[in-house]
């Protein structure tokens, strides 16, 4: 049975689990390029979400034709660049977001907010999408930071749901809000998917927001539903796959390696099976825990400044094949990435060069 790994665990858990430096207190994405090589963990989704079926939908790319209710808040459609300069900052690789990312612009308003999907990043398995939360008699937000996160506020959606009638057997993801502009009546969302199975393009994406709130209780009442067509740009490449290594001490075959700008997904096999038994609560057990800790091939990612990206907090999933079992470790980066930077990439030990 595959398993979300980070599927389980309270929101609370979820903000304190993000590190930041000091730089994160003037914007979240410069602490990020600062990070000299630290990679921020896969953060999972306020538990507090109901998902339609399947258990996980995935969430689609914006299109040029729009089927939404305007064009974001301030009535201007904004590039996919500029929807994500608050998210990485402005030196931040424009080309390339403009190249994969499309801008959105599909929007809703209920109760004097108007939420607008402003623009996506997506390689086929991996997403980060970012909204704008606007205030229409044009007051500021008064949320609250994060008290060991300044750059991430204390809030969440009470319901999220998204669906494009696509059957993918799990995924995880993370979530969280920023102010890009304090004085402005807007605050901004980001969120983040990777998928085990491909999404692809073409399909009508449904997004359903409920209620905004943090653990206090309710900070905005009201339900925007957005509707929009998938497309997606993708720059990702696949690195030849077959190679042996060891996980746990266990032999294991490497089976797929891919690597786009935003994000990466690796599948291996490991020989042997694993099980362990959920949690009463059904939250993730600790000796289900250690099992996924155990399966992890530890990968590294290699730049070419020297940079090295340690990958192995990412989440992903099991599943036991016979005498062997199946895993999947995949997740979207802190940054973008252009792919000629890469030099290899490390699993299990083994270091697989990236051919340019």
């Amino acid at each position: 049975m595959n398993r979300a790994y980070n599927d389980n665990k309270e929101y609370t858990d979820a903000l304190d689990g993000l590190r930041f430096s000091d730089e994160a207190k003037a914007r979240m994405v410069q602490n990020l390029l600062d990070a000299a090589g630290e990679d921020m963990p896969m953060q999972e989704k306020p538990r507090k979400r109901k998902f339609r079926l399947p258990r996980v939908a995935a969430v689609g790319v914006a299109a040029a034709l729009v089927l939404g209710i305007g064009a974001g808040a301030s009535g201007v459609l904004k590039t996919a660049g500029e929807a994500f300069s608050s998210v990485f900052g402005s030196t931040a690789d424009t080309e390339i977001i403009d190249q994969i990312g499309r801008p959105i612009g599909a929007s809703d308003t209920d109760n004097g907010v108007t939420v607008t999907a402003d623009a996506i990043l997506f390689d086929g398995y991996n997403y980060m999408i970012t909204y704008s939360i606007a205030k229409d008699d044009g007051s500021t937000f008064t949320v609250a930071p994060v008290e060991a996160n300044p750059a991430v506020l204390d809030a969440f959606w009470d319901i999220w749901s998204s669906d494009i009638g696509l059957n993918t057997s799990g995924g995880h993801g993370g979530s969280w809000f920023i102010d890009d502009d304090p004085t402005d009546n807007a605050i901004q969302y980001v969120d983040t998917m990777s998928y085990d199975d491909m999404v692809k393009t073409g399909g009508t994406v449904k997004v359903t927001f409920g209620n905004l709130r943090n653990m206090d209780g309710t900070i905005l009442e009201g339900e925007w539903n957005l509707k929009f067509k998938l497309e997606a740009g993708d720059l990702s490449t696949q690195l030849p796959a077959g190679q042996s290594v060891k996980v746990g001490g266990k032999d294991a075959t490497v089976e797929e390696i891919r690597l786009s700008p935003i994000g990466y997904r690796i599948v291996y096999t490991v020989s042997g099976t694993a099980a362990a038994a959920p949690a009463p609560s059904g939250q993730e057990s600790a000796e289900q825990q250690q099992a996924w800790e155990d399966l992890d091939i530890n990968p590294v990612l290699h730049l070419a400044d020297g940079t090295a990206i340690d990958l192995s907090e990412s989440g992903g999933s099991r599943e036991n094949q016979g005498e062997q079992t199946r895993c999947i470790r995949s997740g979207v980066f802190n940054r973008i990435i252009p792919m000629e930077d890469v030099v290899s990439l490390t699993l299990g030990g083994v270091e697989i060069p990236v051919a340019q």
